[in-house]
Formats: structure tokens, C-alpha cells, sequence
């Protein structure tokens, strides 16, 4: 089927922002993830396409090499460019059996990993080279610094600064990653068998992280907009006198809320109150949509710890970590450092901090924002109509999908792992031995490109439709 001119025109129209042949690539994007553009359907030539958006035919040409590298087209010399057929993951095949085909290969969406273009392995070929050739071999060979040179941790203030922070060398100790942070952070102001808070709902790493320390997790009870202040309120009151609060105000993991300015000045004043300090995780701020709400560092800035990581926006495998905090806590993190992995990567602290000095890591953000809003709206589009689903929260680079009742979370999760799906158990991201929410995260940016998720998710949502919950167990009936 050939795809009608006029449907760009409209989609160009409908919130797309940048350069024309971008949103030439996005409209497609957008096309293909609501189903208005199907695999096989024809695109119009590059002539037609100009002529009837009034632009040159080279602009168009930019858009669809753009699309075409993205996986989402495909261009065959005398036939056409057409919608891309994905073959990640087959469509639901019956068997006898089991209502689908059990050979599927399996797709993940349980790791929060950042989405990945050919232009990744081209930039870090390119960084690897230049810090080979550039920097002294002792600077990469032998011992650095525990916490980082002081050129490296000025780099990490600059880039601390997209989130708002406003942070000097001195405050600033580099990471082996974000859990690294976390790790220092939890030992730096926690002793073993004293008591951490955490929303209901935290991160499986926090766990993890506390449990190794010998640290109790008492629960801090959330709704719909997140960490609830009357309830940390009561827990700082309580009889365990917790002294930390370890939280995510921005594109909460797995729930994908952000604080409003409201609440985090509330928890804030109760901090203050209470004499608790907080560790900030903003490992996903910088994917955030804008939100002008100040981190809490920045509203408590004399007991807050934040830590954050290129991991989500740029590369996992970098390994590099950001922890900043009061300037008197340096020494002791540092310490803390020495203890554990005495001295981060210097090849791959210099790789990162060659990106952050050249501009490419503004770019790889820049794309990573882009990829992931076409993702998370691939994720809204498919999902919200569902039988099944009763809301759709999105942010950075997870949804979590909201269930009607009689569906259960390990229901869906079961459901999803007989497609080939791979989810993360709700509860592994339950504090405390609490009630489990009806929900699932599920994590978009591993798809190797917008139409493999889109298949990926239009599966999950049919099986969702085919299969049959039970009030009585979590059978698949």
C-alpha cells in the first residue's frame, strides 16, 4: 500500500520540533509506532515528498537516510522505499499447546539500559584512538587519584549543571558507575544494623547495596504522585529514629513519577525537622521531560548526597559515576573509595571525560532524549487501549503499566516470558515484605530500534488480549 503524501504534512504539524529532515524521520517514527504506517506500505518518492512539503528534495533524502539507519525503512534502487518488516519477534503463532509459538527469541525489557545507534561504536573508536594517542601513558597505566583529578571532577560539575546542580571540584568525588555512588554513599553515612528509608517501591540495587552493608529498609508509603510526606513524617517519628532517606525524585524507578516542587520542598522541611540526611539518585534526571523542579541537593544542599552516572544517558560500559555532597564528606568518600576500588578505571574515566569535554556527550544525550520520547510514546500508543491496562506512566527510559483488576503483576509477567518478553517480578522492587502492586515496569530502550519495540509491545498487548486472567491463581487460562 502506498503511503499517502498528505499524512506527513499532518504528522510534520503535530509537536515535532528540529531540523526538517529530523522530523521528516520522526514522522515516520511516529507513523509506524501508532500504526498508520504499516511494514510494506510504500513511502512516496523523494520528489513527491518535497513537492508536497514545499522543501528540497535533498531534505528529504537526509530524513529518510536518517529513518532508513534507524531501522524503521528500507530503500530497494527501482522498487521504493518501504515500512520495514522487523523480525525480532514473530507474531503470536498458536500451538496446541500453549496459544503461541515457544520458540520465539527472547526479547529484554527487565535491564534499564539506554538505546544504542551505529553512531556509538564509531564515537567510541574514535575516543579510544584519540586517548591512546593523547594521553601519558602513566595517567592511564598506573594509580590515579581515588576521587578523581581535579580536571576530571571540574568536568563532572559541568555536566552536574545540566541537572541543575551548581557544584565545585571539591564536592565532587568520581564513581565506578552510579551503584558504585550508592554503594560509597549508603557507607558514608549509615552504620551496620541502623535502618535506611526508602520509597515502598525502590530501586533492586538499593536493596541489594543495604543489604550488604547490614543495613535495615524500612518503607516510606507512595501514591500516585509519588513519596508521601505525611508518611515519612510518621516514620522519622517513629522509634527506629532512621537517619537517611534514600530516594528518586525524577523518573522514579520502576514507577516513572517525578516529584512535584511541592512535594520535594515538603520532604525538604521534614528532613530538616528530623536532622535526616538524604540520598539523592538521579541517575535518570537528564532524560526527564522538563519539569523546573530544583533537585533536592540543590533545596538541602547541607544534607543531601546525589549521585548520578553516564550510564543511562550515554553507556552502561563506561562505568563512570558521579557522587556530590557537603564538602566535609569528601574525605570520608574518599576513603570509602580507596576501600572498594581504590581508584576508578583511568582508560575509562578518560574516555568519558574525552566525551564530555568534546561535545559528544551533549550529542548522545541529545539523541538518547529524542530516541527515547519516540520510544515512550510507541509505549503509550500500544499499551493505553489495552483491556488490560489501566494507565501508562512513562519517563526516561521505562513505562510502567498500570493493570485492571483480576490481572496480577506476576500474571503479566509469566504471560510476557511465554512471548519471549522478559520482565523484571514487581517485587523485586518492593522495599519490605508489602503488598505488591498491580503494575509491571517495563523497560524500552534495549529494542536495537524503534519497530523492534514497536513489535515487541503490539506482542505483549495482543497476548495480554488473549489471554484470560483468573480471580482464582495466577493461571493463564
Amino acid at each position: 500500500m502506498a503511503a499517502d503524501p498528505r499524512l506527513f504534512a499532518e504528522l510534520l504539524d503535530d509537536g515535532h520540533t528540529g531540523p526538517v529532515y529530523r522530523r521528516i524521520t520522526q514522522a515516520i517514527a511516529t507513523a509506524v509506532t501508532t500504526g498508520r504506517l504499516v511494514a510494506g506500505d510504500r513511502l512516496p518518492t523523494h520528489r513527491e515528498l518535497a513537492r508536497e512539503l514545499g522543501i528540497a528534495v535533498p531534505t528529504v533524502s537526509r530524513g529518510y537516510r536518517e529513518a532508513e539507519q534507524q531501522g524503521l525503512i528500507s530503500s530497494t534502487v527501482g522498487r521504493g522505499t518501504f515500512v520495514s518488516g522487523v523480525s525480532g519477534i514473530p507474531h503470536l503463532r498458536d500451538t496446541p499447546e500453549t496459544g503461541h509459538d515457544a520458540s520465539v527469541r527472547q526479547i529484554d525489557m527487565a535491564v534499564n539500559a539506554p538505546a544504542r545507534g551505529m553512531m556509538h561504536d564509531e564515537l567510541l573508536r574514535r575516543a579510544i584512538t584519540a586517548v591512546a594517542a593523547t594521553a601519558a601513558p602513566d595517567a592511564l597505566l598506573g594509580y590515579e587519584s581515588d576521587i578523581g583529578t581535579y580536571e576530571q571532577r571540574l568536568a563532572a560539575c559541568r555536566w552536574l549543571a545540566h541537572s541543575g546542580l551548581d557544584t565545585k571540584p571539591g564536592q565532587v568525588a568520581i564513581c565506578h558507575g552510579s551503584q558504585h555512588a550508592l554503594l560509597v554513599a549508603l557507607a558514608a553515612t549509615l552504620r551496620p544494623g541502623e535502618t535506611l528509608l526508602t520509597e515502598a517501591l525502590t530501586y533492586p540495587g538499593a536493596k541489594s547495596a543495604a543489604r550488604l552493608l547490614g543495613l535495615s529498609i524500612q518503607a516510606v508509603a507512595m501514591d500516585a504522585h509519588g513519596l508521601i510526606p505525611e508518611a515519612l513524617e510518621k516514620a522519622c517519628a517513629s522509634a527506629s529514629a532512621p537517619r537517611v532517606l534514600y530516594c528518586m525524585p525524577t523518573a522514579h524507578n520502576p514507577t516513572a513519577i517525578t516529584l512535584t516542587p511541592e512535594r520535594r520542598q515538603a520532604i525538604v522541611n521534614i528532613a530538616r525537622r528530623h536532622n535526616l540526611f538524604i540520598i539523592e539518585d538521579d541517575v535518570f534526571g537528564l532524560l526527564a521531560e522538563d519539569t523546573h523542579a530544583s533537585p533536592l541537593a540543590m533545596l538541602a544542599p547541607e544534607r543531601t548526597l546525589f549521585l548520578t552516572s553516564l550510564s543511562k544517558t550515554l553507556s552502561p560500559g563506561l562505568r563512570c559515576g558521579f557522587l556530590a555532597g557537603p564538602p566535609q564528606m569528601t574525605d570520608r568518600i574518599g576513603a570509602l573509595i580507596r576501600a572498594t576500588i581504590f581508584n576508578p578505571s583511568p582508560l575509562a574515566t578518560a574516555v568519558a571525560m574525552r566525551w564530555l569535554a568534546d561535545g559528544t556527550a551533549d550529542r548522545l544525550l541529545d539523541w538518547q532524549r529524542d530516541e527515547m520520547a519516540r520510544r515512550r510514546t510507541a509505549a503509550e500508543h500500544l499499551l493505553l487501549p489495552n483491556p488490560a491496562v489501566a494507565g501508562v506512566r512513562t519517563a526516561a527510559l521505562h513505562a510502567w503499566v498500570e493493570l485492571h483488576q483480576p490481572w496480577s503483576a506476576s500474571e503479566v509477567a509469566t504471560l510476557a516470558g511465554g512471548l519471549g518478553i522478559s520482565i523484571s517480578p514487581t517485587r523485586n522492587f518492593a522495599a519490605t515484605d508489602q503488598a505488591i502492586p498491580q503494575g509491571v515496569r517495563l523497560c524500552l530502550g534495549n529494542a536495537v530500534d524503534v519497530g523492534t519495540l514497536t513489535t515487541t509491545l503490539r506482542t505483549l498487548a495482543d497476548g495480554l488480549e488473549r489471554g484470560r486472567p483468573t480471580w482464582a491463581s495466577s493461571t493463564r487460562v
